[in-house]
């Protein structure tokens, strides 16, 4: 009997042994998944906040775009066509420095955006901003006429609509 003993108590400190390893590595397994899922949470939401970061620098920018746009009529209605001119030039000067910052805005919305629809909408209101400013220049050297920049301002704030209309839907 004393042998069989012996040989049960090996065989229950080894049960006891592999039950053990066996338990560590599923409590290791549980910890690395938990961490995994963590980290996870942790990536979307950065994700979701430069997402939403980088729309609202946008809506900023095209926001001060759209601040400088409300000044044209007031240039435009300047009856000596030298005057204009001037003012003109002056204008799309600040228009040049706002575009930069616009620019960069609109690029990162292409970097982080969540949807092909809130980019494109981007892309969308940049090119309806570079018509505006393209039609200035027409207008300053006389090619265009000067109720040609309403229809190009419509159309920025159209696309300036589309774009929030889209960054609205991926919130839903």
């Amino acid at each position: 009997m004393g042998d069989i003993g012996l040989w049960v108590a090996g065989l229950t400190g080894a049960t006891a042994v592999l039950a053990s390893w066996v338990t560590s590595r599923g409590h290791t397994r549980a910890a690395q998944l938990q961490a995994e899922a963590a980290a996870e949470v942790q990536d979307r939401a950065r994700r979701n906040e430069a997402r939403q970061t980088s729309y609202l620098a946008f809506i900023e920018q095209a926001h001060l775009m759209g601040g400088e746009y409300r000044l044209t009529p007031t240039i435009l209605s300047v009856e000596d066509p030298e005057q204009r001119g001037v003012r003109l030039g002056e204008h799309r000067a600040r228009l040049r420095e706002l575009y930069g910052p616009f620019g960069q805005s609109c690029a990162l919305v292409t970097l982080h955006g969540y949807s092909a629809e809130a980019v494109d909408a981007c892309n969308a209101v940049s090119a309806a901003s570079t018509k505006v400013y393209m039609t200035l220049g027409e207008i300053a050297e006389s090619t265009q006429e000067s109720t040609a920049f309403y229809p190009a301002l419509d159309e920025y704030w159209t696309a300036m609509g589309k774009f929030v209309d889209a960054v609205r839907l991926e919130n839903l």
